[in-house]
């Protein structure tokens, strides 16, 4: 478990987060989101302590990281930045290891557990292990990154706007990516956003931050259809409108729960109506199961029927 008590940071006399208290639960993929400057990134950089809090305190399972060995803290953390961070004169093998090497890890060991998360990662190491960075589009080298952040096993992944400089395509690969290794891993997964989608299809729980406070935690489903206030309703407003997601769909009352074994696609909260569609498309099952909930074909037809009844009612 990650706490922040009371956690004040200043810079000449601004506040970047202000006397804040967050809890983020072990094996959540726990999203930060806000405008720019807002403190998302000074939270999650606390975490790891490439940020010194002005006051306050970070714990980590109960222990002040301020008093924690920082080597041996960053050891144990997973940390994923903006770009891939690739070293130029390192091949992909080299990079993804760097980790393991500095904990020294068998070489056999070392190269089974590198491949295991390359192919995860829908790299194959026998065709990129030996190339350079310079041989990678931006959406492999951020899939080395990746790799690199997940070797050693951490308990906790830092993520910092990992996908914004890749294109949509890649973009959407690489969020199904974490989906599906949060699903397999036992991590935890910080991970900073702007993007209002993608918070919504990836968070377990989101925290909205706003000039360094807290505006609202909660599941994608209570941020959308319980703002917390006038900020988060604004910010999050062109979702509500545009990408009507799963966890609405839930809360409209719409699914029934699931029977032990029941067949169906499984699908998140976050993700949108217009991938449950999909989902139906190319499976021969007319059901998905989600929260341990399913919803049919017919819930779908019924939901957008319902969009439309509230449309005219405007």
């Amino acid at each position: 478990m990650i706490e922040l008590l009371n956690v004040n940071k200043e810079y000449e006399g601004q506040h970047a987060l202000d006397h804040l208290n967050l809890t983020i639960n072990d094996g959540e993929l726990f999203v930060l989101v806000g405008p720019s400057g807002s403190g998302k990134t000074t939270i999650l950089k606390s975490i790891n302590r490439l940020v010194v809090p002005t006051s306050g305190q970070v714990k980590i399972n109960g222990k002040d990281v301020a008093n924690e060995n920082l080597q041996q803290l960053r050891r144990q953390i997973g940390y994923v930045l903006q770009t891939g961070a690739l070293f130029p004169n390192m091949t992909v093998a080299e990079n993804a290891s760097v980790q393991l090497d500095s904990l020294k890890w068998p070489t056999a060991k070392k190269h089974e557990r590198i491949a295991e998360l390359m192919t995860a990662v829908g790299l194959d190491p026998d065709h990129f292990l030996r190339r350079m960075p310079s041989e990678l589009s931006g959406g492999e080298a951020q899939r080395v990154g990746i790799v690199r952040a997940l070797a050693c096993k951490p308990e906790l992944v830092l993520m910092d706007e990992p996908f914004s400089a890749l294109d949509p395509v890649s973009r959407r690969q690489l969020q199904q990516i974490v989906i599906n290794l949060h699903r397999n891993l036992d991590s935890t997964i910080v991970f900073v956003t702007h993007d209002m989608h993608e918070a919504l299809r990836l968070a377990d729980r989101i925290a909205v931050v706003h000039n360094g406070q807290l505006q609202q935690i909660g599941t994608p489903s209570e941020i959308l259809t319980e703002p917390a206030n006038s900020f988060v309703s604004n910010f999050f407003a062109d979702e509500q409108q545009t990408d009507q997601l799963l966890g609405q769909v839930l809360a409209s009352g719409f699914g029934r729960p699931a029977q032990p074994d029941e067949p169906g696609t499984r699908m998140v909260k976050g993700q949108s109506i217009f991938e449950w569609a999909t989902a139906l498309k190319q499976s021969q099952l007319d059901q998905i199961i989600v929260d341990n909930q399913v919803l049919t074909d017919h819930d779908l037809i019924d939901y957008l029927a319902s969009l439309g009844t509230e449309g005219d009612s405007h």
